[in-house]
């Protein structure tokens, strides 16, 4: 979308691509030529976000988008109080597995342990879906490799490969068939989701994982920790949706096991620390 910037390349405020928020909202504007109300909703709206849509709807900063929020500082399930409007479902539960982080290999080799020792739900494979953060300089098909080697089942899975398409058309389809979704609050039978009794281990990085919807998944592993709380949100939030129960485990260094307590309050849960030998017990 061409939309105006107003700085230039040399800037170091400069971006190259918009938010998508911000570039639908402004390409709305223009072709209605202002005469519809634009309500953008999201589970974490920010500072940056509110200047974005200032900026490409012409607006100057004391003219920033009015945001409506919820009820704030809510007690969740384990009684903590959030000091945030929205947060990760009151399903979910939250773990975290420290280990030897100093190296990328370190965290691969702990997650893959993990997953091996991940039991089955009711006769079932579990159905899984491993995000790798951004901050933790692990390439996803490094991954994949890893998780390939220990002998992972069942076979890991870029979660962007699985949706590969040609054309919208046929991205739509593929979608419904990884998310299980075959319409508006429908859920469909023949999906990647419900594919019979091996579950699935799809992976993803932490900014392609963002609004993405797979039907009754039942873990989420997360190598390395997320750049903050709202990414958090986004990331732990792919599972326990609906009021379906589900599990975050997070493998992260002993330093960021420490670091990810001064979340709990912001978030309103509790991370519970974990270990390799804890999985069956657990889960």
């Amino acid at each position: 979308l061409d939309t105006k910037k107003v700085r230039g390349k040399t800037s170091k405020y400069f971006k190259k691509h918009e938010k998508p928020a911000a570039a639908i909202a402004s390409s709305i504007a223009r072709m209605t030529l202002g005469k519809v109300q634009i309500v953008a909703v999201s589970a974490t709206v920010g500072r940056s976000l509110r200047r974005e849509l200032a900026r490409v709807l012409g607006l100057t900063p004391d003219e920033c988008p009015q945001v409506i929020r919820g009820s704030s500082n809510e007690k969740s399930s384990n009684g903590i109080t959030s000091s945030r409007a929205i947060t990760v479902p009151k399903t979910l539960k939250h773990f975290v597995l420290p280990c030897d982080g100093s190296t990328s290999g370190g965290l691969l080799t702990a997650a893959a342990f993990l997953v091996k020792g991940l039991p089955q739900i009711n006769g079932r494979g579990r159905r899984s879906l491993f995000v790798v953060a951004n901050g933790c300089g692990i390439k996803l098909k490094d991954a994949i490799g890893a998780l390939k080697h220990f002998g992972v089942s069942p076979e890991p899975k870029s979660l962007l490969d699985v949706m590969e398409a040609t054309g919208t058309d046929n991205l739509i389809e593929a979608y419904q068939n990884v998310s299980g979704s075959s319409g508006i609050g429908e859920s469909s039978t023949s999906g990647l989701a419900l594919s019979g009794s091996t579950g699935y281990l799809l992976l993803s990085t932490e900014d392609t994982v963002r609004g993405i919807h797979l039907d009754n998944l039942d873990s989420v592993i997360i190598v390395g920790r997320p750049k903050g709380p709202d990414e958090y949100i986004h990331i732990a939030g792919r599972a326990g949706r609906a009021g379906k129960v589900g599990n975050v485990v997070n493998v992260v260094s002993f330093e960021q096991a420490a670091a990810l307590s001064s979340w709990e309050t912001m978030l309103g849960i509790n991370f519970i620390p974990c270990d390799e030998n804890d999985v069956r017990e657990i889960f």
